[in-house]
């Protein structure tokens, strides 16, 4: 099964959202299936039309990280970043989609660094207050 990058599925289903551009017409355009537009669609208004679902994939809510380098939403929501930027500037400039990445990466590197930390401050103080 062929993946397509989450710009080219924005970009796609933003013509066919906010131009009318024909699923059928947008296939013959890309070459790209129209059941897989058809989906891209369907994602994007079960998202509640935002763009950035093409961006942040699934996750697990119990997890901190899933699927490797998405960041789950509670973090960019902890942090004040707003997803809806991030996405217009990810269609806008295709160069910076890369660049958001490495720093998503950086962002739950530091995000894990912090919470084994604090695990280990706790269990310093689990065991001095055991010791006592």
């Amino acid at each position: 099964m062929k993946s397509y990058p989450s710009e080219l599925k924005a970009n796609v289903v933003k013509e066919h959202v906010e131009k009318g551009v024909s699923c059928s017409q947008l296939s013959k355009t890309f070459n790209i299936p129209t059941r897989n537009i058809y989906k891209w669609v369907k994602k994007f208004r079960d998202s509640g039309e935002n763009y950035s679902c093409f961006f942040n994939g699934p996750f697990n809510k119990n997890s901190i990280v899933s699927r490797g380098s998405k960041v789950p939403p509670v973090v960019y929501e902890n942090s004040g970043v707003d997803l809806d930027e991030i996405s217009r500037l990810c269609m806008e400039y295709p160069d910076l989609a890369q660049t958001l990445q490495a720093l998503k990466d950086l962002v739950i590197k530091k995000d894990i660094e912090i919470r084994v930390l604090r695990e280990q401050v706790e269990f310093v103080k689990k065991n001095l207050n055991q010791r006592k």
